[in-house]
């Protein structure tokens, strides 16, 4: 993201360069370059801007939604003071990691709901997409609370099994406390980071986006 505004700013620093040879009259905020074309650089600057947040929201979302799939790889482990630091363990007990998971879930969920498409990028599809990702993260906590027995035992004992069935989707594809819901979730958040980064692209395509002004009159 930080190499697309970048580059974003480094055209417009281009663009700037050879305006104003015209012999057009641009408006406040306008700039005109040297065949005629005028860019509202005020806008278009906005554009970018509004964009680029909206795509690193999404991609706090997406960090998030990823990072279960590490914690995954800590079912059935523990900690110790050599390499590999993570180990088996013997106890097979979870409850902890799987709160731990659906704490992250809920913060997805609440990330999601509170994702603000720009409006001059606001189409029917993004919302969608936006929306799907929501229902999917709200669908992957309705999951793991209605198997709080398996994973929500008071002593600790979340199994493994039990566990990788909630969130292992490589080792438990078919599982059934979870792993198909956050699946589609991964699916879900993909879509919106690809289409919300298409966005940032497409702002930034505004800079050479030719309107053309008539010449002053004298």
């Amino acid at each position: 993201m930080k190499r697309i505004t970048l580059s974003a700013l480094l055209m417009t620093l281009f663009l700037l360069m050879s305006c104003n040879n015209s012999g057009t009259s641009p408006k406040d905020g306008q700039v005109a370059k040297s065949d005629g074309t005028i860019l509202d650089l005020a806008t278009i600057t906005k554009n970018i801007k509004d964009t680029v947040a909206f795509a690193q929201s999404v991609k706090e979302v997406h960090t998030l939604v990823m990072s279960i799939d590490e914690l995954a790889k800590a079912i059935g482990k523990k900690i110790q003071n050599q390499d590999p630091v993570l180990a088996a363990a013997t106890n097979d007990k979870n409850t902890s990691l799987m709160a731990g998971v659906c704490s992250v879930a809920l913060d997805i969920v609440k990330k999601a709901k509170a994702l603000q498409i720009p409006g001059f990028i606001k189409d029917q599809d993004l919302a969608k997409k936006v929306s799907g990702v929501s229902d999917a993260a709200g669908a992957f906590v309705t999951k793991l609370k209605g198997k709080h027995a398996e994973l929500g035992v008071n002593d600790g004992g979340a199994t493994n099994d039990n566990a990788q069935q909630a969130i292992d989707i490589s080792g438990k594809p078919n599982g059934q406390n979870g792993v198909k819901e956050l699946g589609a979730l991964n699916t879900a958040i993909d879509a919106l980071l690809k289409a919300a980064n298409d966005a940032v692209e497409s702002a930034i395509t505004q800079l050479t986006t030719s309107v053309k002004a008539e010449p002053t009159k004298s």
